[in-house]
């Protein structure tokens, strides 16, 4: 049964409580936080840090569509076409039409192979630094449980 708040509730006390209790909240939160710490570390490959997975993900694939690309990283077609012009225009990528304007292909550029070199050991430090401050079982267990609930949200919702 659906609650009706009166306006006599303490909505500080309510807004306490959904903070600490609100999964979207608290991942949105920590993702930021992260974002900031891996953002910083890329600064000298002049890479953000969703840049750098965008990079990795297209390196990960022989000549892909950006549509093909999209579901994995859990994003839409038009989010990941608009984010990788910014990596083309920086001749980090190439993109192509195909057939039709669905049937874009991306890849990598030599200049995009060379700032993913030089970003990877970049990557690699925060990494290890989470591995250090979590303990190396604890960040398994939670990539593990973060990799579960993707799974789930895309197949459930």
């Amino acid at each position: 049964m659906e609650h009706v708040y009166s306006p006599k509730e303490n909505f500080k006390e309510i807004s306490r409580k959904t903070g600490k209790a609100c999964v979207c909240f608290n991942l949105r939160k920590t993702a930021r936080l992260l974002s900031q710490i891996y953002d910083q570390a890329l600064k000298p490959a002049e890479l953000k840090g969703t840049q750098f997975s965008l990079l990795m993900a297209v390196a990960g694939q022989d000549n892909t569509s950006i549509g093909k690309l999209a579901q994995p990283l859990g994003m839409d077609r038009s989010t990941l076409s608009r984010n990788a012009k910014i990596l083309e225009k920086k001749g980090l990528l190439t993109i192509e039409e195909g057939e039709d304007r669905r049937r874009q292909s991306i890849k990598l550029t030599e200049k995009g192979t060379s700032v993913l070199r030089r970003a990877l050991p970049l990557w690699e430090g925060v990494q290890e630094s989470l591995a250090r401050e979590m303990g190396e079982e604890r960040l398994k267990t939670l990539l593990k449980d973060l990799q579960s609930l993707s799974q789930w949200l895309k197949s459930d919702f």
